[in-house]
Parts: structure tokens; C-alpha cells; sequence
């Protein structure tokens, strides 16, 4: 059975019979000799007309489904993902997108579209991470800290392209951290300070008894830019504390006082610039332990404020709004401890009633210091005031709310691991512990 065109079809008269049909249906039956009551034609004409509308929907939505394929394939080629680059600089730029996204993959990429002469030696990836200034500082620094051998070795030829010889000390290690960003893990850290303390000891044989010397004074040079410049730390350390702190580093030996106040006068003079990807510069050296977004108390009203709060370098920082430079408090993790609060109900029913509404129950953790005969102590904390100036805090505690529990025990988490492990510290004081005990008599 043939059937009639979509056109012929809009023209027919379905109210007709068979034999009154004057068109192809009565044609078409005759010639098949078929015995069709009317219903049965018209229940065939409605098939083929809904089978028409059919294919014209297909169609329409073929081409919709282009017209997307279309825009995806636009937005992948803006974002270099996807795409096989036809250029040397359509690969490299496609190479760097992806690095800062993920540091292996952006190699491996740059590796596998030939964008490395010979191959993608350590020599070319560290060249690559020293020469390309739009590299995320955060990535580098990350790549550079693995205990992969080829993330050992590209390490070791980063700081080969790093000449120090003749260079005053805190010149050199200015140098090197601006390059990229400590990262937080103290694994990390101690194999790219181990590395600094080698390199600047091969070109300068006459400054330290060894390299070890050189890694203790870096961290403790790092260590006197923080408690000079961050305005959270209350007592700034003279130059005979910091000549004290580093007494015996030297292979059991003092290193001359010399050397150690013009360190220290550069430093007090010109703190460290730290860089950062969103600001350009930032007032921490690590990458942060755990960052983002939370409300926090505060104010004589107990008024809510979403703030951005970053954790890092035993300190907990908040910000009006993420990627700005100076922060609106900080609270150094001494002697504190991060928990739900002990008083839920009251707190909750306070911090609901601070946030103007009765009804959505929040997450809430805080920040408090350890009790004396019943009394709070009060955190060593600072803000910013309304007239820009810092001032000492006065809280007992801190109270934050998440989004979910699971943020809540996060936060928690990373905070309490801060305040009871401080790789930077626990790094120099180990090995400050280790100089000087080299030395002593044995009894």
C-alpha cells in the first residue's frame, strides 16, 4: 500500500467514501484490491500525517542539536580544551591554560603535541615553569614540591636557573619565592627550602659550614618577616632575639653578627613581597590550608556578615570579599581550638535572631581559647577599624556558620590540625634542634 503525499493528504475530504473518493485513495485501493471500510482509510491517512509531523520535528531538532554542537565546539576552542592546536603558539598558550588547571596534564599536553624540542627533558619543564610569567604561582609550586623523580629533577634544574653567587642571602631567598607559592603539605616545603639551601651553598662555598645552616636561617628569615610585618603578631622580635634564636645553626657554630643584622635590617625595612594569582602579592608565604566562604558574628549588635576566610600560616584570616588585599581581622591559632558550640541552643537562637530571620537553622562552629578558673581567655586576635587602623580584639571566642555539616566538620578539622601542627615551625625547630646537637659531648 502506497501512501499519498503529505499535500495530497491536507486536500482530501475524509467525510467521503471510498467510492465517492475522486483521488489516488480510490486508485490506490482498486489497483491493490483491497476491501478498506472508510474508517480503516482514515485511520491510515492520520498515520502517515503523524508520521509526517514526525520527521519534520526530527529534522527541526537536528538541526537545534548542530546549532549546539556548533557553540560547544566555539567554547571549547576559546578555552583550548578539545582541540588540536595547528601552531607552536596555539600550543603553548593551550598548554598554559591547562597547567593552571592541573600541572601534569598541562605538561603531559605540552609534552605530546611536540611543544618541548627534545621531548620534555626536566632542563625544558623547569625552563618552562621559570620563563612563562602567566603560570599560576599556586601550580608551580604544587608541581615543584612532588616526590615524583621527574618533579625531583625539574626541581633541581629550576635552581640551577637561579644564580646567587655573590648575592646577599635574603636577596637570593626573595628571589627564589617569588617564583611560586610554598605550598601548605611540609613534605612540600622541606624538599624546595632543602633545594634553595644547596643551590645558594654551591655559590657561595665560604658563607655557611653547609647547607644546613643555609635551610635553618631561610625558614628563620621567613619566620622574622612574619612576626614583623603580619599586625596579628603583638611582639616583634629585636635583632639580639633573632640573633639568639639562631645561635649554634652553623654546625654548632654562631654565624657572624654582622651577617645577621643586616639580614635583619633588610627585612624590618622591606618585608618579603609573597606572590599571589588574584592580587599579585599577599601578606601569607604557603597556600593556603582551606579557604572560602562562611558567615561570621560580629559587632556589638551580633549582626551576620558573609566575609571570605582563608586559613593559612597558623592564622585565620577574613576578608570583606574574596581577592582582596588587606583583611578585616586575624586570629593567630595560639593556644585555641575549633568545636561546635557547646551551648547549641542559645547559640542558635542568638545567631538567628542576629541574622534577622526565625526560621533557617545554621551550621555553626567557633573558635575559643582555653579556660582559667571558669574565666574565657581572651584571643589574641586584631581588626581592622572603621577609621583603618588595627586594634586589638577583645572576643572570647569566634563564631562562624557554614553551609552543610560537612563544611563544618572541614573547617574544624583543618583549623585544629593548624593549631596542633605547624609545619613551618616544626620544620626549622627540628633541624635548628639537630645543628645543635651535633656538637654537644657525650656524656
Amino acid at each position: 500500500l502506497i501512501f499519498p503525499t503529505s499535500s495530497s493528504l491536507h486536500n482530501t475530504n475524509h467525510s467521503m467514501s471510498a467510492e465517492q473518493q475522486p483521488g489516488d485513495a480510490k486508485s490506490l485501493l482498486q489497483d491493490s484490491n483491497l476491501k478498506l471500510k472508510q474508517k480503516d482509510i482514515t485511520f491510515l491517512f492520520e498515520i502517515h500525517h503523524k508520521q509526517q509531523q514526525c520527521q519534520d520535528e526530527i529534522k527541526a531538532l537536528k538541526a537545534q542539536l548542530q546549532d549546539l554542537e556548533d557553540q560547544i565546539q566555539q567554547e571549547e576552542t576559546k578555552l583550548g580544551l578539545n582541540v588540536k592546536p595547528s601552531g607552536e603558539a596555539e600550543v603553548l598558550e593551550a598548554g598554559k591554560k591547562r597547567f593552571n588547571e592541573n600541572p601534569r596534564k598541562g605538561i603531559e599536553f605540552l609534552i605530546e603535541n611536540g611543544h618541548f624540542k627534545e621531548g620534555g627533558t626536566a632542563q625544558e619543564i623547569a625552563r618552562f615553569l621559570y620563563e612563562h610569567k602567566s603560570l599560576s604561582k599556586v601550580q608551580i609550586g604544587d608541581y615543584l614540591g612532588e616526590h615524583k623523580p621527574l618533579n625531583l629533577q625539574v626541581l633541581t634544574e629550576y635552581l640551577h636557573l637561579h644564580e646567587f653567587t655573590s648575592m646577599e642571602f635574603d636577596a637570593a631567598l626573595r628571589l627564589y619565592l617569588w617564583g611560586f607559592r610554598l605550598p601548605g603539605e611540609s613534605q612540600k616545603i622541606d624538599r624546595m627550602m632543602e633545594a634553595f639551601a644547596k643551590r645558594f651553598c654551591v655559590c657561595n662555598k665560604s658563607v655557611f659550614s653547609n647547607s644546613d645552616a643555609c635551610y635553618i636561617l631561610a625558614f628563620a628569615t621567613i619566620m622574622l618577616n612574619t612576626s614583623l610585618h603580619n599586625p596579628s603578631v603583638q611582639h616583634k622580635p629585636s635583632l639580639d632575639e633573632f640573633i639568639s634564636m639562631n645561635r649554634g645553626i652553623d654546625n654548632g657554630n654562631n654565624l657572624p653578627r654582622d651577617v645577621l643584622a643586616r639580614l635583619y635590617e633588610s627585612i624590618r625595612s622591606e618585608p618579603f613581597k609573597i606572590p599571589d594569582d588574584e592580587s599579585g602579592t599577599s601578606i601569607t608565604f604557603f597556600n593556603p590550608e582551606h579557604q572560602g566562604f562562611l558567615m561570621k558574628e560580629g559587632g556589638s549588635n551580633r549582626t551576620w556578615k558573609k566575609r571570605w576566610v582563608v586559613l593559612t600560616n597558623s592564622c585565620v584570616y577574613y576578608f570583606k570579599q574574596k581577592g582582596d588585599e588587606t583583611p578585616l581581622g586575624i586570629i593567630p591559632l595560639v593556644d585555641l581550638v575549633a568545636r561546635e558550640p557547646l551551648e547549641d541552643a542559645r547559640t542558635k537562637s542568638r545567631a538567628l535572631a542576629g541574622r534577622g530571620r526565625g526560621k533557617e537553622e545554621g551550621v555553626y562552629f567557633e573558635i575559643v581559647g582555653e579556660e582559667k578558673d571558669g574565666i574565657a581567655a581572651v584571643i589574641k586576635g586584631c581588626k581592622i577599624n572603621s577609621k583603618g587602623v588595627v586594634v586589638q580584639g577583645n572576643h572570647t571566642r569566634y563564631l562562624f556558620r557554614a553551609e552543610t555539616p560537612d563544611e563544618r566538620r572541614l573547617w574544624i578539622r583543618c583549623i585544629n590540625d593548624t593549631v596542633t601542627s605547624s609545619p613551618f615551625y616544626n620544620l626549622y625547630a627540628a633541624r635548628v634542634n639537630a645543628a645543635r646537637d651535633s656538637v654537644m659531648p657525650e656524656f
